[in-house]
């Protein structure tokens, strides 16, 4: 199998799986054995995370990050720094923290003379969280450079960018079970402003952004907007323990499937916590996590007509 066989059967696989066998070969950089001893116990370590549940692997991804972050401080300018940085921007990848992912992947590619095999891993996995976050314009820049030197690699995002949900086009729609066995059609929600909000009882993003959410449920729950959550958990129990604790008054979705759940998949979901807001046509109006901006575009919403919603 040659080298360009390879890179392609792994790069469409987990993080996890590319770090082992490539070299940084930055010209300016120098090889430090003892640095090299402590990333490879970095690596073993983090080897087998992908095969837990993220609440029970969260400590060691955390510990992961400080281990890198010391080795990258006690042995700047060594080629072991580098590789550790691209490892930094995995795991933070991994944890679905792509606002930090990507500057770690950015600090890689402005070393300028690393290996070609190097560079390209680093550019395919930045223009994965490029479109985790919505980049799209970013990731395609991203995915150009990359087809400069691994073109299969490149047109791997092909699928994938041809299936992100944009703003304007017609929602995926959907018809399922709540964890409470209710039915969820989202054709049925035509005539009202429907709010999806993609999250975990795990993510503590959520747990943060979930008063502002609920604030913003009381405002608007009686105008003609429907709120569905879709939940990411991996056991619903935390669900139940969570709406009971919370008294959570809109349907909640779960499947226990995390990111390959049904609707993240409809929805590409990378990330979360993600809000879609969705138009009385069903189309998509917004897509992203900002509450008060979420606020903004419902209340410009309901001001477009005065027609009485289908469901309050």
């Amino acid at each position: 199998m040659g080298k360009r066989t390879r890179l392609v059967c792994t790069a469409i696989t987990s993080v996890f799986l590319l770090w082992a066998g490539y070299t940084a070969s930055a010209g300016e950089l120098k090889h430090d054995p003892h640095a090299e001893k402590q990333l490879e116990i970095i690596r073993k370590n983090l080897s087998g995370l992908t095969e837990m549940k993220f609440k029970d692997a969260k400590k060691y991804y955390e510990d992961a990050l400080k281990d890198l972050n010391a080795l990258i401080d006690k042995y700047a300018k060594t080629e072991e720094a580098l590789q550790a940085r691209f490892y930094l921007g995995a795991v933070y990848h991994e944890m679905r923290n792509f606002k930090d992912a990507i500057p770690c992947f950015d600090a890689v590619l402005k070393q300028g003379a690393i290996d070609q095999n190097f560079k390209a891993r680093t550019l395919y996995f930045k223009a994965k969280a490029l479109i985790a976050q919505g980049d799209i314009t970013a990731a395609k820049e991203t995915i150009t450079e990359l087809r400069q030197i691994e073109p299969r690699a490149a047109d791997s995002f092909g699928h994938e960018m041809s299936g992100m949900v944009r703003i304007g086009m017609d929602a995926p729609l959907f018809n399922v079970m709540d964890f409470q066995g209710t039915p969820v059609d989202l054709s049925k929600y035509k005539g009202n402003i429907t709010i999806l909000n993609f999250w975990a009882t795990w993510a503590d993003t959520c747990l943060q952004e979930f008063p502002k959410f609920k604030k913003m449920y009381s405002k608007f729950k009686n105008k003609g907007v429907q709120f569905i959550g879709i939940s990411l958990d991996d056991d619903i129990e935390d669900l139940r323990g969570f709406a009971k604790q919370e008294t959570l008054e809109w349907p909640q979705i779960f499947d226990g499937k995390r990111w390959k759940g049904m609707i993240p998949s409809l929805y590409n979901i990378q990330m979360i916590p993600m809000i879609v807001v969705l138009d009385r046509e069903n189309k998509v109006r917004y897509i992203g996590s900002e509450i008060d901006n979420v606020s903004q575009i419902v209340t410009t919403l309901l001001s477009e007509s005065k027609e009485l919603p289908l469901f309050r």
